[in-house]
């Protein structure tokens, strides 16, 4: 089957959801063609740093088609549409049009769906109020009236819509009004494929000997994104006062320059402690092989693909939920441990990690739940076949 993704921002070296999608459709036999924006660069598309002067581009990563496109119009980098995608829709001939989020471009697939009336459309959504409509204009407006004209002419046309956390379905019904009848989560899922292979070659015991962490230790993970929305600082403080000798703690990723002060601020903090590492930003395989050295994984706040990725590893976690990131979709074995806005304190971040590293049991539970969980909710083997059941082409 052709498969073609509209998106705004596609980058081979990390790991979205976009990538494993490319990756396991192609794993399973499909035709894969992207097309997305000309950012490379990461921090510049969550800074809206885009250089208008990069030429469209096309390029085959992994076995799929790449196309970098200019945009058309970027309107105060909240309105984008791409040049024209009419022609390419023509010649790549698609099955299925996976478009993520509501792009501008949708008229131009709608169009292409009413001539070639078996092709499948299906989008999925990533907003929620956690990251979108913090204020009137955008709730109202951006969101309430422009984006919605684009959603309204589309609705119909669509299979289904995948938001990829409950709060999206709910921002979806309460600001767009879509039904929950045409939606089913679709959670952002983990590369099993690599972690499996990373345990395999035993990445985490090397990592162990490399950071000079003996085998005994208890080992933290964390990271991500280091900004002040993370609020890592509350696990460094709880960390110190454990104080235990056999227990370290790893912060992978890297701050961006806007943040460089908050992560010149943790490292100061953290150097009371000899067992407390900063990994700087790392590849896909790297970020694997540091959850595969873990123990637990804990995340005071701000959900991102990380979280996933630990559960996939086998890690028991504890979050933080600051505010409509509601993770107990993913707590179907009590496999985490989950902390409401005013909860997410030193105190209580201390006494769940504590609590772990007194009670075996407990800890051997989770680990379990988290087993199941990415068997059941985070293999990408088992989710693209939700993506696909649409088509009649096999």
């Amino acid at each position: 089957m052709k498969i073609l993704m509209l998106c705004d921002f596609f980058n081979e070296t990390l790991e979205y959801q976009e990538n494993l999608l490319v990756k396991y459709y192609i794993k399973h036999g499909h035709d894969v063609v992207v097309i997305a924006s000309t950012f490379e660069s990461v921090f510049d598309y969550y800074a809206d740093r885009h250089d208008k002067t990069l030429p469209a581009r096309v390029y085959v990563n992994e076995g799929a088609k790449i196309i970098k496109l200019p945009y058309k119009f970027n309107i105060l980098n909240k309105l984008r549409r791409y040049t024209d995608i009419a022609g390419i829709l023509e010649e790549e001939a698609p099955d299925l049009i996976f478009v993520h989020d509501i792009m501008l471009n949708f008229p131009e697939v709608i169009k292409y769906k009413k001539r070639n009336p078996n092709v499948v459309v299906i989008m999925d959504y990533h907003a929620d109020y956690s990251n979108s409509g913090k204020n009137w204009l955008s709730l109202k407006i951006l969101h309430g009236v422009i984006r919605k004209w684009y959603l309204d002419r589309a609705r119909k046309h669509l299979s289904k819509i995948f938001p990829i956390v409950p709060a999206s379905a709910t921002f979806l019904n309460e600001v767009y009004g879509v039904e929950y009848s045409e939606m089913e989560i679709l959670p952002l899922g983990a590369d099993t494929d690599r972690g499996r292979l990373l345990k395999e070659r035993s990445v985490g015991s090397t990592l162990r000997k490399q950071l000079g962490v003996p085998e005994d230790h208890f080992v933290i993970f964390s990271g991500g994104k280091l900004s002040p929305a993370k609020r890592t600082e509350i696990l460094i403080q709880a960390f110190i006062n454990i104080s235990s000798p056999k227990v370290s703690l790893v912060v992978v990723g890297e701050a961006s320059e806007a943040d460089a002060a908050y992560k010149a601020k943790l490292v100061s903090l953290a150097s009371v402690s000899n067992n407390i590492h900063f990994t700087g930003w790392l590849n896909n395989d790297q970020v694997y092989g540091y959850l595969d050295m873990a123990d637990l994984a804990v995340f005071p706040a701000s959900q991102s693909i990380i979280w996933q990725q630990a559960i996939s590893m086998g890690l028991p976690i504890i979050v933080g939920d600051s505010g409509h990131q509601d993770i107990s979709y993913l707590n179907l074995k009590d496999n985490i441990m989950i902390f409401q806005k005013d909860d997410i304190t030193v105190e209580k971040f201390q006494s769940a990690i504590v609590k772990l590293l007194n009670d075996p049991l407990l800890y051997e539970r989770m680990r379990d739940g988290a087993k199941f969980v990415t068997d059941t909710q985070l293999n990408w083997d088992v989710l693209i076949e939700k993506t696909t059941r649409f088509n009649k082409v096999v």
